[in-house]
């Protein structure tokens, strides 16, 4: 995915995105970061056209320069999970909204939710109704659901708010997964631990609505140095 675009979304009259610009690979798990208003979910509903007005700019999926943002799926930072059905009920229900009849039957559709709760490793609670789950099966599921019409571009709003160190390492670890069979992963991420910052195969970092870091996670310490700003030994990149 090609991001080649002047962005400015003002607020009152404030601009929120400055002449950002950049690529998203396939293949590779990308994190959006930065400070608290430095434009992070401003950029990410951008991208996924939740934002259309005050925006100016060019935004391209794939090398024949495609528009068509169907080929995405958001997944926002609160789940709205029906506490009632199961995990099983949820996702044959929307297997059945997003996946028609001519294309798939049932047997097939029952094979493709099955498998999708494999992956995910959520086949053991799959008869466990939605409100009972815990954080990190509830943020797996809202995966797993968008996983059924099998996006090629997967966009998640802050995927390990809420979630404790495992269970973040382990949401984390599903989603490098899913970018290594060939999507496009895109998170926005606050504070990451630096075991999971490292997992990151790109980093875009924003500050004051500017793009001031993007390229790999293990090469912020040096780029950092080459700039001017040493972090400390045994300190956290993403942190500092």
């Amino acid at each position: 995915m090609t991001i080649e675009q002047t962005t400015k979304v003002k607020l009152n009259p404030k601009t929120v995105l400055n002449g950002v610009s950049g690529r998203f690979q396939s293949g590779e798990l990308t994190a959006i970061m930065g400070p608290s208003g430095a434009g992070k979910s401003s950029l990410l509903n951008i991208l996924t056209g939740y934002t259309t007005h005050g925006v100016k700019g060019t935004l391209s999926f794939g090398s024949s320069g495609n528009t068509n943002r169907k080929l995405c799926s958001y997944i926002l930072q609160e789940d709205y999970l029906q506490p009632l059905f199961t995990v099983h009920e949820i996702m044959l229900m929307a297997c059945d909204l997003k996946v028609s009849s001519d294309s798939l039957n049932r047997s097939e559709k029952l094979r493709l939710v099955d498998k999708i709760l494999d992956t995910l490793q959520l086949s053991y609670c799959k008869q466990t109704r939605c409100g009972s789950l815990s954080g990190g099966q509830r943020k797996r599921l809202s995966i797993a659901l968008e996983l059924i019409d099998n996006p090629p571009i997967l966009f998640l709003d802050e995927p390990t708010t809420g979630l404790d160190s495992s269970s973040s390492l382990y949401t984390i670890k599903l989603l490098q997964g899913l970018a290594r069979e060939g999507r496009t992963i895109v998170c926005t991420i606050h504070q990451p631990s630096a075991t999971v910052y490292e997992m990151f195969d790109h980093v875009y970092v924003l500050a004051e609505g500017n793009c001031v870091y993007q390229g790999s996670a293990l090469n912020t310490v040096p780029y950092l140095r080459s700039v001017g700003l040493h972090c400390p030994a045994y300190h956290n990149a993403a942190d500092y």
